[in-house]
């Protein structure tokens, strides 16, 4: 059985297990639960273009530790499988044309040097051309990994000029994942990149952790069920959304972009609502929301999946004395501590460090206060991480961990320490 078979399945589960006659506030936790792929299910071939900063601030240890990440990456591929690697300082060089992997490419990875300035949308076009001129890889997962430790200095440098050729990149079928190296790269340009190219958006400080940087994007790209997942939120009558937690924004439509599906994947979303008082007389069961899921498979044909939350309806005493439902609890701490990342960064921003270190220490406290899992334990550490970051006067390296960090947590992807560790 291949992976593009695995069927999905939705769930909403509120905090408590029932609404509230008098109106009441629940936050609901939304989840894609995506079976496992079978140890014995064929998988669809990848191609992949590495886009490798070599500028001169890549020198020694880092294009090192980039050549041994790419070299390791491309023994990892199979040989239905496709990769090329691109190098970009001032100007770009096709490395690896688009291939099998092979170890001519690995010995021609051995051979980067460092150079001059950093080109780098140049560099990730050059990427993207392999990909979309190279035959026979209709059926192949297509990603392009970008990786850079500058500032864009050479042809385009704004997201928003950049992002819309990212888009289209992704509606052709390849996304795009950042990885920011070190504390000078422009961070606001790889988030708008990776958002608009619908890959990850990873900081390293130590390029010691890009092989299992590299790694992950393999077995993530290999996974892949589905692209451009979306949810849509649909509140019954006397019912209001108040709140996403994750920091994610709804397009016109109301729906919301998580990316790509990928087996084994749990997306979600966790929101707030607010209902109503409801008459006494009225039903003993309420719906509180609609959810729509839809993607495209592997052929590239609409899925969609709905759910509802329908819940029964207890007086004021009784509703007070149900439990709360742990998961959608820590749920809400987790994206709420990414939303306060968010407005961290803004305050680094406005040049207000008291402020940002207010923020994340008020993310601290509410995650403190819930005695959870193991995932707000591990909250817990890298907030008291992102506190010294500030607390230490370290705006640039704390403001690139947030923003990753933020990013991940908003898609349901795995974050990564400062040192690019992941949370497992």
């Amino acid at each position: 059985m291949a992976i593009a078979k695995i069927h999905p399945s939705l769930t909403v589960l509120a905090a408590r297990p029932a609404a509230c006659l008098n109106g009441c506030q629940l936050d609901v936790l939304v989840e894609l639960n995506t079976p496992a792929p079978l140890a014995s299910a064929q998988r669809q071939p990848v191609a992949i273009a590495i886009v490798i900063d070599r500028s001169g601030s890549m020198a020694e240890h880092k294009l090192q530790a980039a050549c041994a990440a790419a070299q390791q990456l491309v023994r990892q591929l199979s040989a239905h499988d496709r990769v090329a690697v691109i190098s970009f300082d001032n100007a770009v060089e096709t490395v690896v044309p688009l291939g099998p992997p092979s170890e001519d490419a690995i010995a021609r990875i051995d051979a980067l040097h460092p150079g001059g300035s950093t080109a780098l949308v140049d560099g990730w076009h050059a990427g993207l051309e392999a990909l979309r001129d190279g035959h026979g890889i209709e059926q192949h997962h297509k990603r392009l990994l970008l990786l850079t430790d500058g500032q864009a200095n050479i042809g385009p440098r704004r997201g928003g000029d950049v992002a819309p050729l990212l888009g289209q990149a992704y509606e052709e079928g390849i996304s795009t994942s950042c990885i920011g190296l070190g504390e000078d790269y422009d961070e606001r340009l790889l988030s708008a990149m990776a958002e608009a190219g619908q890959g990850n958006l990873v900081h390293l400080t130590a390029p010691q952790q890009l092989e299992a940087v590299f790694t992950a994007e393999l077995e993530g790209l290999q996974l892949v069920i589905g692209r451009h997942l979306q949810l849509r939120l649909q509140p019954g009558p006397e019912v209001e959304l108040t709140q996403i937690h994750n920091p994610l924004e709804a397009n016109a439509e109301g729906w919301i972009d998580l990316g790509e599906l990928q087996a084994g994947s749990t997306p979600s979303l966790a929101l707030g609502l607010n209902m109503a008082p409801r008459p006494c007389d009225g039903p003993a069961v309420v719906e509180l929301l609609k959810v729509q899921a839809r993607w495209r498979d592997a052929d590239e044909q609409v899925v969609m999946v709905e759910a509802l939350l329908r819940l029964p309806v207890l007086e004021q005493p009784a509703w007070d004395a149900l439990p709360l439902e742990e998961a959608v609890v820590s749920a809400v701490l987790l994206q709420q501590a990414a939303r306060r990342r968010q407005e961290a960064m803004q305050s680094i921003d406005c040049g207000d460090e008291h402020a940002s270190r207010m923020v994340v220490q008020r993310a601290l406290d509410s995650v403190r206060s819930f005695k959870g899992n193991s995932a707000v334990q591990r909250e817990e550490q890298l907030l008291g991480e992102l506190l010294d970051l500030i607390s230490t006067n370290k705006l640039s390296l704390a403001r690139k961990v947030m923003g990753s960090q933020a990013f991940m947590r908003a898609r349901g992807r795995k974050l990564r320490d400062q040192e690019g560790r992941d949370d497992l």
